[in-house]
């Protein structure tokens, strides 16, 4: 008996661990092989101040730091006043600096910086999936600075002036997408291993267990660890990336703000996690043996037995209500949802008919005979 009761905490530990490990693929996969969440996010990084403030600077520098703004101002400027071109292009500097920020975030810049985004992005994973040698990616900053050259005064043709590699991003270099294709391979596959590891681990734990309904509960709870779990790798990871930006304060400034904001669907696959695993602890914990779980079936033994299609209907319009609300990602997706809602009426006919097993019907007493009339 010991030893099954080992084998069941190692398996739930192990399920644990492995359900923490799929959650954290699962952002992987999602954030970095879905065009729509990664479009969402660069456009969630513009909306921030903080970044775009920093990203203005950038592109205002990459504007006068060459000789295109220059050259267009001597060629507007009368030849005896071509000497003023290089004082005016750094006092227009200074003016763009400020107007840069209000101009990012127009919704021109926006749409212009979410479709270089999905370009990039695009080609990153078209390239990443077939032949990556000798292959860059780039993002393509050309619209942008076009929408930056005239919402700061400058004519939008100054940007057609500058070199190629400075319109442009890169974002990687061909031996480096050959490590990228290796990784998606990886992760293609390693998400769905640890999601079957997880399972078959938490079911092996049930299968085990002499009271396999505290041990579901424990899988409840494992869900919720899992959930914790990673939230503190994302607190930590965060530490870890602004403290490699310490040389760079420029970085560092909105290193925390880019790394909330690239992190938010982590945070969203842990907030699934942690609904989840409160579905199933309330579920275990309803069927227990306590005086309040007790309580709460005994009260509803009636309704169970007098309404039993009022109940199903109600735990259906429950289930719509939380597609309609969808507070996690897997509530908003098929097929997590359907096997959500398999489960969930699975539960409630099992719980139905122990709680009628429990408490049957009382029969009601036959009513009294009426006394005999008066002589």
């Amino acid at each position: 008996m010991r030893g099954k009761r080992i084998a069941v905490g190692t398996l739930l530990v192990l399920g644990t661990l492995f359900w923490t490990g799929f959650g954290l693929a699962l952002w992987v996969q999602r954030q970095a092989l879905d065009s729509d969440e990664w479009v969402e996010t660069s456009g969630a990084l513009l909306e921030n101040e903080a970044i775009r403030n920093a990203l203005g600077v950038y592109l205002v520098d990459t504007l006068y730091d060459s000789a295109a703004v220059q050259d267009r101002l001597e060629e507007a400027l009368p030849p005896e006043l071509d000497r003023l071109a290089g004082p005016a292009a750094a006092g227009l500097k200074e003016v763009a600096r400020r107007n840069a920020p209000r101009v990012l975030g127009t919704t021109a810049v926006l749409n212009a910086w979410e479709r270089a985004n999905e370009v990039a992005h695009r080609d990153l994973l078209a390239i990443v999936e077939g032949d990556a040698a000798d292959r860059t990616v780039s993002l393509d900053l050309g619209q942008l600075l076009r929408e930056v050259a005239e919402g700061t005064g400058l004519p939008a043709d100054a940007v057609d002036r500058l070199p190629p590699d400075v319109a442009t991003l890169q974002i990687a270099r061909g031996d480096q997408l050959e490590t990228a294709q290796t990784a998606l391979d990886l992760f293609k596959t390693l998400v769905w291993v640890l999601l079957g590891l997880a399972v078959v681990a938490f079911a092996a734990a049930i299968f085990l267990s002499a009271d396999r309904r505290r041990t579901v509960l424990w899988v409840g709870a494992g869900l919720i660890f899992a959930a914790i779990a990673a939230f503190a790798i994302r607190r930590l990871a965060g530490h870890a990336v602004i403290e490699a930006l310490a040389d760079a304060p420029n970085a560092q400034s909105i290193a925390d703000d880019a790394w909330d904001i690239a992190t938010s669907l982590l945070v969203d696959v842990a907030l699934g996690s942690m609904l989840l695993g409160l579905f199933v602890v309330s579920g275990a914990w309803l069927a227990g043996p306590g005086r309040r779980a007790t309580a709460v079936r005994r009260f509803a033994a009636p309704v169970f037995r007098e309404y039993s299609g009022l109940v199903r209907a109600s735990l259906g319009a429950a289930i719509l209500l939380l597609v309609i609300w969808g507070p996690v990602p897997w509530t908003r997706r098929i097929v997590p949802i359907l096997i959500f809602t398999a489960g969930a009426f699975i539960w409630l006919e099992w719980i139905r008919n122990r709680t009628l097993e429990e408490f049957p019907e009382v029969p009601t007493a036959p009513p009294e005979p009426a006394p005999p009339p008066p002589a």
